[in-house]
């Protein structure tokens, strides 16, 4: 599938596949493409086109950049220094990704169901913002450092509240984070040896979508 809207400069294009391809969901509710494509092309036809590849990481579910293109429209035109610095990599990442998040809508129980508009982004509220704190959520998560001292802290508290049945929203809660940030750090707190594995302390999951 591919999405086009006009930049300052140009027009830009996303590339993804709706269905077949790996998604990711995120604690919200909402979920994306595991992979996508940015592709800007600027008004001037002797000025190179940018493909951004996105992805997000397997490691931490965060949306990144992983390869970068600057191709050549023009034979007697070369790529130069000047055409890499025009283009923000983060900016072309928040962009394509406000494109291709999906929120389901909620649906009445008489409600007829139209298959070709069940994927259709949220119908109330203000989605652009959500979706804009949901991405910042997660690049945050790319940028935020947790040290040893943190991680061991997340231990504790969340063991201090396994008998709630919602330690990871006790997490959140104690650190003030995000709930998509508050299940990373309890990732990371098992990974560094801080909390056992899931099966060996209880059935529930680091989301809380998974507590009860």
């Amino acid at each position: 599938m591919q999405i086009s809207w006009p930049t300052g400069n140009g027009q830009a294009h996303v590339v993804y596949q709706m269905f077949g391809g790996n998604r990711v969901l995120h604690d919200d509710g909402s979920w994306a493409p595991s992979e996508f494509t940015y592709v800007e092309m600027p008004n001037d036809p002797s000025a190179p086109y940018f493909v951004v590849e996105c992805q997000y990481s397997p490691e931490d579910s965060v949306p990144r950049v992983i390869a970068v293109q600057a191709i050549q429209r023009e034979s007697s035109r070369e790529v130069r220094s000047s055409d890499l610095r025009s283009i923000s990599l983060e900016s072309a990442l928040e962009a394509a990704w406000m494109k291709i998040i999906q929120r389901g809508r909620v649906v009445q129980p008489d409600e007829p169901v139209d298959p070709a508009t069940a994927l259709a982004h949220i119908e109330a509220g203000d989605p652009d913002r959500a979706n804009r704190q949901t991405y910042r959520g997660l690049r945050a998560q790319n940028r935020r450092r947790v040290t040893e001292g943190r991680l061991r802290e997340v231990a504790r508290v969340y063991e201090g509240a396994l008998s709630s049945g919602q330690p990871t929203k006790a997490v959140k809660e104690h650190f003030d984070l995000a709930t998509s940030t508050a299940s990373l750090y309890v990732k990371r707190a098992r990974e560094a040896g801080y909390l056992p594995p899931v099966s060996a302390t209880s059935p529930t999951s680091n989301s809380p979508q998974g507590e009860d």
